[in-house]
């Protein structure tokens, strides 16, 4: 909670106006990214190239985030494998931002602008936690290569989808 004071250039006392736990802090903060990455997801469900709304989706909620929200993100995950309240905010956020994304493939594929060769799931599974590496690995390691990953990553959601090739050129250029 210091570190968040100092950030914001408040004492604790002003934070506590408007949050009266560290808990409904990161519950406050969980809701924010919640609602910002189904909100990028949009743009995803209604593209007509679904590999290319991907490369946008993807640029926008990982490659472009500023490395202190991958540094947020570790934080609130470490507080939350041992305060069930984070937890709990933490799996809502989590099970919203899938659920999201699992109708959106869903769709996709009922209006045959993609051809699954894995469930829905399984799919939204992988991306999953290859999210939450690449946060995780850009939180600790500064010489991680990002868009390159990322890269790689819709390379493999692409095949997962059945879906072309994506321009991996255009995600790395978009970047740097």
């Amino acid at each position: 909670m210091q570190d968040i004071c100092r950030a914001a250039g408040i004492s604790a006392g002003a934070l506590y106006l408007y949050f009266n736990s560290k808990e409904a802090l990161i519950s406050g903060i969980s809701e924010r990214d919640r609602a910002e990455i189904i909100g990028k997801f949009a743009a995803l469900a209604e593209a007509p190239d679904f590999v290319a709304g991907m490369q946008t989706v993807m640029r926008s909620c990982i490659v472009e985030q500023p490395p202190h929200k991958s540094q947020l993100y570790l934080a609130i995950a470490a507080e939350a494998a041992y305060n069930p309240a984070v937890a709990k905010a933490l799996a809502e956020c989590d099970g919203a931002i899938r659920g999201s994304l699992a109708g959106i493939l869903r769709r996709a594929e009922a209006e045959a602008r993609i051809a699954p060769t894995v469930p829905v799931e399984r799919i939204v599974a992988v991306m999953s936690v290859i999210a939450d590496g690449m946060f995780w690995r850009r939180a600790v390691d500064q010489s991680f290569d990002l868009a390159s990953v990322a890269a790689d990553l819709l390379e493999l959601v692409s095949s997962m989808v059945g879906m072309r090739e994506p321009n991996s050129s255009q995600l790395i250029q978009a970047a740097q």
